[in-house]
């Protein structure tokens, strides 16, 4: 994919080479996350030993590594080793800077292993099972308990509505996460895609926490090619003629910016609440005023009934795709007008930088803080659904705009036709052009502004 998409980009082939590792198509089970972390690891140590030794020359010996808190967390400590005391490590975060501040500001890994430590407080729990307790909650201890915690200074929400459970919750991924803290205590700083356009109270906070960590943050805001930051209806399109035969009968007969795009991202799928997922297909078919749209089934855990995908095609009013698709040309085509999202940072960026406000509906990792943080005025540029919540999520909750949130199917289609009536009206109205603002101001920033800045300083350090 990445080798794809630098084809497009002028760049010094001399000085830039993509290194595969691992075997491809791990299938998705209970042991994919221990499989792919271990192949990436593994194939991440025997490059940098390939780098650090003589064979390299004539390379230099780097002087910073960047390394991502997902695989890297578990190869930073031999990295640190090979690389030696004079070399820095920065972590890069694929989230906004609210959230990096947010998850990576405690340090669960030694809340952990105190209550491991303590017979009284680990209940004979295994350190695997604390750990998940530990990350569940998010509140400091190893229990929900219902107090209020604070996203990075600026959003205060029961701990129970910290993290989505809508597959399942983050108790898989404990020793990652706890791990992914260690190293964030350990590295010399922090990049990522976030800006302050989007963000500006997350990046004043960060900044300021981080600093009294004595640690760098740089924020480089989106960084895509040039084709990528081509205003809508001039970029290239879809190749998929199947799609591209969808949206153009759509802006016919709706006009353009009408569709909405569905999509859970590559990896997440509300698999804990398929009749929700249900239920909101449901009222897009009995919209008095159609909406049309795409759902995108680009995951593993991705699935719709075969009744269902019928049922939407043969209403003409929906198109199904159970593959990956290029998210971007259809985003750049002109004729979405809203995106119902996981609330990956990826897809939000894809999303503003074409001015599309965005509907979250959060399944996991940081999209529970993504979906709170930005549906809140006065910056917000998308809408949160509630009644999709699932598990130990459900509850009450302390955002003043939320409803008595119950779960089920029937409070859920009542949100889902108030959040569709409200993408024609006034709030609609003033989200698209919050949005378009975002996409202005990124384009201006990585010219001359922020953007531009911290590239140059991210660079020399």
């Amino acid at each position: 994919m990445m080798e794809k998409e630098l084809a497009s980009c002028t760049y010094d082939r001399d000085r830039l080479k993509i290194v595969g590792v691992g075997v491809k198509g791990v299938p998705m089970s209970p042991a994919f996350l221990k499989e792919a972390t271990e192949q990436l690891v593994g194939g991440w140590l025997e490059t940098l030993g390939k780098v650090l030794g003589e064979s390299a020359a004539p390379w230099p010996k780097p002087r910073t590594l960047h390394m991502d808190f997902f695989g890297g967390c578990f190869a930073f400590p031999p990295t640190k080793a090979m690389l030696g005391p004079d070399g820095k490590i920065l972590m890069w975060c694929s989230a906004g800077v609210t959230s990096i501040a947010d998850h990576f500001g405690g340090n669960l890994g030694d809340l952990s292993r105190a209550i491991f430590a303590d017979e009284t407080r680990r209940a004979g729990r295994s350190m695997e099972d604390i750990m998940g307790d530990v990350i569940e909650s998010s509140n400091g201890s190893d229990k929900l308990d219902g107090r209020t915690i604070s996203i990075a200074g600026i959003l205060d929400i029961y701990d129970h509505e910290h993290t989505a459970f809508g597959a399942g919750g983050p108790r898989q991924l404990a020793p990652v996460l706890v791990s992914a803290q260690d190293m964030a205590q350990a590295v010399d700083g922090f990049f990522c895609a976030g800006s302050s356009p989007l963000e500006p109270a997350g990046a004043e906070h960060s900044r300021s926490y981080f600093a009294k960590r004595n640690q760098e943050l740089f924020l480089l805001g989106p960084q895509m090619s040039e084709k990528d930051w081509a205003a809508p209806s001039v970029g290239p399109g879809p190749d998929d003629t199947t799609i591209k035969s969808f949206l153009d009968s759509a802006v016919q007969k709706y006009g353009a910016s009408s569709v909405l795009y569905i999509s859970f991202g590559s990896f997440f799928f509300p698999v804990a609440t398929p009749h929700l997922v249900e239920a909101m297909i449901d009222v897009l078919l009995d919209l008095e005023t159609p909406i049309p749209f795409v759902f995108v089934l680009a995951g593993p855990m991705a699935s719709l009934p075969k009744a269902t995908i019928d049922r939407i095609h043969d209403s003409g009013k929906g198109l199904v795709c159970d593959s990956w698709v290029d998210q971007k040309a259809i985003l750049q085509s002109g004729s979405i007008g809203w995106f119902l999202t996981h609330g990956g940072y990826n897809s939000l960026t894809e999303s503003l930088s074409q001015g599309i406000p965005l509907i979250f509906w959060p399944i996991g990792a940081e999209q529970a803080v993504n979906a709170a943080v930005f549906s809140q005025e006065p910056h917000a540029i998308g809408i949160e659904l509630f009644q999709i919540r699932a598990g130990k999520q459900l509850g009450p909750s302390l955002r003043p705009e939320a409803p008595k949130i119950t779960g089920t199917v029937e409070d859920a289609k009542t949100e889902f036709a108030q959040t569709f009536a409200a993408l024609k009206g006034s709030k609609g109205k003033g989200l698209r052009e919050a949005a378009a603002k975002i996409g202005r101001l990124w384009r201006e920033e990585r010219v001359d502004g922020e953007s531009a800045r911290e590239l140059i300083r991210f660079i020399q350090y």
